[in-house]
């Protein structure tokens, strides 16, 4: 299994997962040991955070920002699918994942599909996203969202695909990914994302 595969497995459970249920899923590189204070909370689902890497399937060899500043800023080689991973929650339990990737890639479903066994199915749930969250300026970002079933036993995950085209001297954009353990039906309507 993948190690997205594998990180909603422990996050598809009947009930929000405890932050040890992912101390040693398989693929998943932490560097945070344990959850952190986030100073920059929203409300209490996103009062903690930990960070880490996993690789995503199905991408090659690219140039990516080195991680330095100013001056000093340049590249190197990276896989395109080596991935920053954030779970966030609350001090008992993950609420929500985080996925960011440089370059920004739009082909969501073909991309989370491809990281998921032969039993798991991805299905559109909304998408022509009309309006960027919390504004009433136009989407831009290409919002789309996506019901993912692990397998029978499993309750269904819910994910968010979007892009940020332009990187701006930051890099070369990049493609983030949002899993919710229930539809984000409030989001989709603020968006006013057709359901399909």
């Amino acid at each position: 299994m993948s190690p997205l595969q594998n990180l909603l497995g422990a996050f598809a459970a009947p009930n929000a997962p405890a932050w040890s249920a992912f101390d040693a899923v398989a693929g998943v590189q932490w560097r945070d040991a344990k959850p952190q204070d986030n100073p920059d909370a929203t409300g209490p689902d996103t009062s903690h955070y930990r960070s880490g890497n996993l690789l995503l399937a199905g991408f090659g060899v690219v140039d990516v920002p080195d991680g330095k500043t100013g001056d000093e800023a340049g590249t190197r080689q990276d896989n395109e699918g080596n991935v920053g991973v954030t779970l966030n929650g609350d001090a008992e339990a993950v609420q929500s994942i985080v996925l960011v990737k440089f370059y920004p890639s739009d082909n969501y479903q073909e991309i989370i599909q491809h990281q998921l066994g032969g039993d798991a199915s991805v299905k559109p749930a909304g998408g022509s996203c009309e309006l960027d969250f919390g504004t009433t300026a136009a989407n831009t970002q290409k919002n789309a969202f996506y019901q993912i079933q692990l397998g029978a036993r499993l309750p269904p995950v819910f994910a968010e695909a979007y892009v940020d085209e332009d990187g701006g001297n930051q890099g070369p954009g990049s493609t983030t990914f949002v899993f919710y353990r229930s539809k984000p039906a409030q989001r989709m309507a603020a968006m006013r994302c057709k359901e399909t």
